[in-house]
Order: structure tokens, then sequence, then C-alpha cells
């Protein structure tokens, strides 16, 4: 097995939101958008940015503390992130609560490794990218009550080269949605030096869960049934073998899609760029499997599952920037035989095209069926079902510190979730990045599969 290098921690500080004592105790009841995410594994999510500084001291006497000062600033719109997930004694229904003095993990690192390797889009090994994820205090106990620590920070540096900033989310607090307008603003307050531009363009988080409406007992329904399986932070390592690797879809190869798509099938409901990106690519992936020998009845049934934002689709809506969780999940089901097969692609982007029309676009609303939420994804095999992490509409390549645009997002908890990673290209909007965690034989054989499917 190979050994990967630790990081040198140059400093370990906690942080509580400024001006202290603005915020004031707070508390966030989970709603049913929270709780079927209790026990999803922790989203780690990595910015890499270029910046040849000569030397360390720019870092330590400059950036470091700016950091610091504006992450504060950032954490008082943002106090749940400094909170804590709370279960009372006997593990009742938890929530989000925010006390004076409560802190973020922020760590200052150096690292030795490549930093031009570690933030390209080749195969990297998963294990390399361990020591640049922030850990998160542990789950500790206080009073009877369980208490679960929601973000972690690091910041990594590279020397002469660049910059890792690095984030934990506990994925129960908040959607991609919310965590990434945190990201956003933070970024924002660093680079200008004053959180004006946040409050001016009306990006302040919005908080009433009053406004989420549950006429049917759906907290209480989910909680039922989450509530069964004891908490235990579930903080499992990234792998020791498996790759990571970014493949890039341009857009002519997307309207090329799109257009053979739509000559097989002229009436489908939803033929998007996000449709028939991840069509190509789940039918890429379950042939990748297929060519390695992966031995799977031809009857076998394949789930492609992804999360639609539903803000403003409830009744009534709730704006953008509510702070939580606000995703259905669609499901895309198909036979490993629709798939595997020539024209793979077509039964694939026509099921995504239907999970979408059905679960997003009915006439009922986007609850109807909500009880169902859980137990249909119980009855799916874990092994079969592939997801996604992230959307385009992100613009994460749009989050400039003051160090510039970033060179590399990437979202390694793929390696822990089973899922795909989705984004714009840090260099053209219009063309898209797909990030994967697979096996290495596995992997090859997808980029073989990924490129040459590209000549039809």
């Amino acid at each position: 097995m190979a050994s990967f290098e630790m990081v040198n921690i140059l400093e370990h500080c906690r942080l509580s939101p400024a001006p202290a004592g603005t915020v004031g105790d707070q508390s966030l009841p989970l709603t049913f958008f929270d709780i079927p995410w209790l026990h999803f594994p922790l989203i780690h999510h990595l910015f890499f940015y270029e910046f040849p500084y000569p030397n360390n001291s720019i870092f330590l006497d400059n950036i470091f503390p700016r950091l610091k000062h504006s992450l504060s600033l950032a954490l008082d719109h943002f106090y749940p992130f400094a909170g804590n997930l709370i279960f009372p004694p006997n593990f009742g229904k938890p929530e989000i609560h925010y006390a004076n003095g409560d802190t973020v993990s922020l760590v200052f690192a150096e690292s030795n490794k490549d930093f031009n390797h570690i933030s390209g889009n080749h195969q990297r090994n998963v294990a390399e990218f361990r020591s640049l994820v922030p850990e998160l205090p542990p789950v500790s106990v206080s009073s009877g009550s369980v208490v679960a620590p929601l973000l972690a920070i690091q910041v990594t540096l590279f020397p002469k080269s660049g910059i890792c900033i690095g984030f934990t989310f506990r994925r129960v607090t908040a959607d991609g949605n919310a965590c990434t307008r945190f990201i956003k603003s933070w970024a924002s307050i660093n680079k200008l030096g004053k959180e004006t531009a946040m409050v001016k363009s009306g990006s302040l988080p919005f908080y009433d869960r009053t406004m989420v409406k549950d006429p049917n007992g759906l907290a209480s329904i989910f909680w039922n049934h989450v509530g069964k399986t004891k908490f235990g932070g579930f903080e499992r390592q990234l792998s020791n073998s498996n790759v990571i690797a970014t493949f890039i879809m341009g857009q002519a190869h997307v309207q090329k899609l799109k257009k053979w798509a739509l000559s097989q099938s002229p009436t489908s409901s939803h033929v998007s760029t996000f449709t028939v990106i991840c069509a190509y690519v789940w039918t890429c992936m379950v042939k990748a499997q297929a060519r390695n020998g992966e031995k799977v009845a031809e009857d076998e049934l394949e789930h492609f599952v992804f999360g639609a934002d539903c803000r403003a689709l409830l009744d009534p809506p709730l704006p953008e920037t509510y702070f939580g969780n606000c995703l259905v999940s669609c499901f895309a089901t198909a036979k490993t035989k629709e798939l595997v097969g020539d024209n793979g692609f077509l039964p694939a982007a026509k099921k995504i095209g239907e999970a979408i029309e059905e679960r997003v676009r009915k006439k009922e609303g986007v609850l109807k069926d909500a009880k169902k939420w859980i137990s249909e994804y119980e009855s799916r095999k874990d092994d079969r079902i592939i997801g996604v992490a992230g959307s385009p509409r992100f613009a994460v390549y749009d989050i400039d510190f003051g160090l510039g645009k970033p060179k590399k997002s990437e979202v390694v908890s793929i390696d822990l979730t089973g899922s795909i990673s989705l984004n714009e290209c840090n260099n053209n909007k219009e063309s898209f990045e797909i990030g994967l965690s697979l096996p290495k034989i596995q992997m090859d054989a997808f980029a073989d599969i990924f490129d040459s499917a590209f000549l039809f």
C-alpha cells in the first residue's frame, strides 16, 4: 500500500461569529427536508488556488489573519455552521443549536505535495487528498445530550505554488445551495474587506423554518424511520485503493447528444444539458462495470438519483437564500441490458427526463407521495445507485478570496457516496467537469468508453 505524507500544522484556531455576542442563542428545528440526510456521509469539498508566493511570510503576516477575520464576519450571518447538531438525552429528535461561544475549527497547514499534480484532472489516488480534508471535532456528550459539530475548515499552503481551502460539512445542516452561498459570502468578505456587497445583493440567509409547511406530518414520519438508527457521526475514511479523476465534456458534445436524443425521440419531455450529461456518464459507468467482468443479471435494475432544488416550487415558495435542505430526489431506473448496448444513452436520457417530469413538474406539487421518499430509496440496492454532487449553477469557479478564481474544485466525498460530481469548467462555463472516484481498473475502462463514444 502506498504511503502519503501528512501536512505540517502551522496553526489550529477556533473562531466564533464576530462581533462577539451579536447572534445570541439560536435553534433551528430539522424539517422533513433535513431529516433524511441525518446519517449521510460527510461532505468534503476542496478548492485549489494558484499563488506562487516567494515565501511563507506573506501568508503568516497577511493572508492568514485576513482569512480568520473575514470568516468570523461571515459566520455572524451563517451562525448555524458555528453551532452543533444536538440530540437530547436518549437520542430524541435533534436540532441545530448555536450558543454564544460556539466555534468553527480552522486549521492552517503546509504540504510538500506537488500542487499541480494534486489539482489536476488526471487520475490521482484518493488517499492523497486525506491530509487536505478538514477533520470535524469529535462527537461528544454534554449533560446527557449528544453534540455533533457541523463544519471544519483547513487552509493548506503549497510552498511557492498555491493554496487549498477545504471544507467538511455535516450533510444534514444544509444543501449545496446554502453551503455554496456561505463559501461565496466568506470569499467576498475576504476579498473586499467588508460585508457591504453581500448585504446589498440580498444574499443574506433566510432562517424562518415556519415557512416550510408540513400538513401531512412528514417530519414525524421521517424521524420515526431515521431515528431507529443510532447516530454515530458517520465519519468514514476516504478509500486507500480508489483513484479520482475529472473528465471534460464540451458544449459541442453536449449539443451532439441533445440532437441524438431528440432525433430518436422527438417528444421526449426534458432533453436538457443536465439530462444528456448525466445520461452519458451513467451509461459509461455501467458499461465500464460490465467490461471489467462484473456479473450482473441483464434484468438487474440500475438507478441514477439526483436532487432538484424545490425552494421556488413550494406553496408558499421559499426564497433562494433559505438556509437548510430543500431538495426532492429524482430517480431514474433502467435495466442493465438497456444501458450496456451501443445506444444505451438513449433510454438513459429518456428515463432521466421522465424522472424530472414526474417529480418536479407534476401538477399535484413536488411533495406528492413524499411519505414514500425514504422507503423508495431503501428499496434500491446501494451498489446499483449512482448519485450527483454539485451543479453547474453553483458557479464554484467564481469563488474568489482575493487570490483569483480557483484552479480546481474537487468534491472528494464522492469517494464515500458513490456519486459523480458535476460543475462548470474553470476556464469555459459552456463546458463541464465530471468527477469520479473508482477502482483504477474501472476508471481506465470508463475513460476509454467516455472518450471513444464521442466518435459517434
